[in-house]
């Protein structure tokens, strides 16, 4: 076996041993055990700017009480919580309705209490909200026809999503996604947002978001009127870890129940958080409070699983041969031409000595692939035009107020907040240059198993397979996986950014070595050297340039991608830049873009010096 076989065979028993490492390690996260600290995590559609000092002097009580140090994590995304808490890196939480059944059923979640708001109602209302004056009635949204855009919630939302599907448009027979012109997922507050601004005709929302935009935004909220409230919604709760001990639970329990009760200054000051939380207590509640949530569930699932009222048509042979066929036509001609061009294929003959070569002479069968290549791009092109609204291009000129409010805007960055932006602009670069250079660090063998001219066949094929995979996921999937191994944070970020880029950057690096010149491997192999000193001495010198300037323009671009993975809580400026984003701040957010624009622009200019440097 070549030294190669050897170093693919140890990097399996390798990943073996570090497997059964993770093992224990792993069991020993469910038994029951005092944490070392509690992390309560909080989905906010206000952003953690806003909420955070809203909730921030109940969890310095809730640590107080307990004895156990409190650390709050506010995420965008209700699934990625429910992942977190599943996988032990947060252990209490406040959970809307639905994602409190999605924690119990996936993480084994424990309801130590519901939340009351301050009239003393543990329930809440979904609603359908216009613009104010627009005249658009439920009607007009029952009667779909394609005319309105929506903005609906969160997939896991219980106000935002599945109460208006069980309650208004599943009754109705109405699938969202047909019935309007375009349908947007947001938060409440975005939605709200959108809808104040003409952004969005009609969007969900619920009553506890009409009272904070009451508050918070009084002229955002006199230009959003409500056409259509649900039934009764449970409260959301808070969500405990089954795994926590059963005293730690009892504590927490207890604290919560009875926050802000009684009479006195400290009973006093626990109401006045309570109530910029929008909460007049929290009260004892168990699993089986979201009964009714979990009966919508199996509601929604009833309906969109009983038959279709009309019966799908039926597809005959030859209606399936006018719809495919002049696509199959097209990919038979294709090949056709393909292979009479490689069978008509022949050497170039020998030229005269000082006769001038001419150029090739196209034959009949390769114009017929060029015309079929080129005439099918252009029709392909040409159907697409409808598909990606082109024609509706004109609607670019024919809002100018609201474009020149955004530009408004947009020009006038607020640099109030911009040492916090930079120290978040500096961990988006940081957590891009630990992502490249981890991938770098497992592109290089993977790189060498998969090149032809250094790897056997039955090694190449399955090393391509994994890079193939690696580079196909997309950013945001495998941050969200890793979020559920190692927790919210740049952590995450660095890791989804590595595989991905190794993938890449494997594909690039084999390449480079599959052109390389075999003289200097043949040479080093003469003196009797073995495998590795022939890559030692005979490829790396040859490739190093190459691949450092493969490595320096990925990292360029992670540089901007790491921006994108702050949407799922993987940290640095992007989770600023969304959070502004929906709450509509462009002032803000044109500073974030500057901001980006700079570092970039620094990263590519030290990258060219670099890559000079090595020519």
């Amino acid at each position: 076996m070549s030294r190669l076989h050897s170093l693919a065979a140890g990097i399996l028993a390798g990943a073996a041993m570090l497997l059964s490492g993770l093992t224990p390690a792993l069991a020993q996260t469910e038994q029951s055990r005092q944490p070392d600290k509690l992390v309560f995590s909080i989905l906010s559609a206000e952003g953690q700017a806003n909420s955070g000092p809203l909730w921030q002097p109940l969890l310095d009580d809730l640590e107080r009480a307990v004895g156990v140090p409190v650390e709050p994590v506010f995420g965008s995304n209700y699934s990625v919580l429910v992942e977190a808490m599943r996988a032990d890196q947060a252990q209490i939480g406040w959970f809307s309705a639905l994602p409190a059944v999605q924690a119990i059923d996936r993480a084994g979640a424990e309801v130590v209490a519901r939340t009351v708001d301050v009239e003393g109602k543990d329930s809440y209302v979904s609603s359908l909200i216009v613009k104010r004056g627009s005249g658009i009635t439920i009607d007009d949204v029952a009667a779909c026809g394609k005319k309105y855009t929506f903005g609906i919630g969160d997939a896991q939302s219980t106000s935002g999503t599945l109460a208006p599907l069980t309650y208004f448009f599943s009754p109705r027979n109405i699938n969202p996604t047909t019935c309007f012109s375009t349908v947007r997922s947001a938060s409440h507050q975005g939605n709200s947002f959108a809808v104040a601004n003409g952004q969005v005709d009609i969007a969900t929302s619920n009553s506890v978001n009409t009272v904070f935009l009451t508050r918070q935004n009084p002229e955002v909220a006199r230009q959003i009127e409500v056409i259509w409230e649900s039934p009764p919604i449970p409260e959301s709760g808070i969500l405990v870890r089954g795994s926590l001990p059963d005293e730690l639970k009892a504590k927490i329990r207890e604290f919560f129940v009875n926050y802000g009760q009684g009479f006195g200054p400290e009973a006093d000051r626990q109401k006045a958080v309570m109530d910029r939380l929008n909460y007049s207590q929290f009260r004892s509640a168990d699993n089986s409070y979201l009964n009714p949530i979990r009966e919508m569930k199996a509601d929604q699932a009833r309906r969109e699983n009983r038959p279709s009222d009309v019966a799908p048509p039926v597809v005959s042979p030859l209606q399936r041969i006018k719809q495919f066929g002049p696509f199959a036509l097209i990919g038979l001609l294709v090949l056709a031409a393909i292979v009479m061009n490689l069978r008509r294929k022949k050497a170039p003959a020998a030229l005269a000595e000082g006769q001038i070569p001419s150029p090739p002479e196209k034959s009949a069968a390769a114009w017929s692939l060029d015309i079929l290549l080129w005439g099918g791009f252009a029709i392909i092109l040409i159907a697409a035009f409808g598909t990606v609204g082109l024609p509706n291009i004109g609607n670019l000129f024919s809002n100018p107020e609201r474009m020149q409010t955004y530009g408004r805007d947009f020009l006038n960055p607020d640099f109030s907040e911009w040492r916090q932006l930079v120290g978040l602009m500096w961990l988006t670069v940081q957590i891009a240059l630990w992502g490249t250079f981890l991938a770098v660090f497992l592109a290089v063998p993977l790189s060498l198993m998969a090149s032809r001219n250094l790897s056997p066949a039955w090694l190449v094929w399955p090393v391509r397979r994994i890079m193939d995979i690696m580079r196909s996921i997309p950013d945001l999937v495998i941050a969200t996986l890793f979020i559920v191994a190692v927790g919210l944070g740049p952590l995450a970020g660095v890791l989804a950014i590595a595989l991905n880029t190794a993938g890449v950057l494997a594909k690039l690096f084999s390449e480079a070595v599959e052109s390389i010149d075999q003289g200097p491997i043949d040479g080093v192999k003469a003196t009797g050297a073995g495998r590795l000193h022939e890559i030692t001495w005979g490829v790396i010198p040859q490739v190093a340039p190459l691949w450092t300037s493969f490595a320096l323009y990925r990292f360029e671009s992670n540089s901007r991608a790491a921006t994108i993975l702050g949407l799922i809580g993987a940290g640095g400026i992007g989770q600023a830049l969304f959070e502004n984003l929906q709450a509509f701040e462009y002032r803000t957010v044109s500073t974030i873009a500057i901001i980006i624009i700079v570092a970039v622009t620094l990263i590519d200019m030290l990258s060219q010096a670099m890559r000079k440097r090595l020519l």
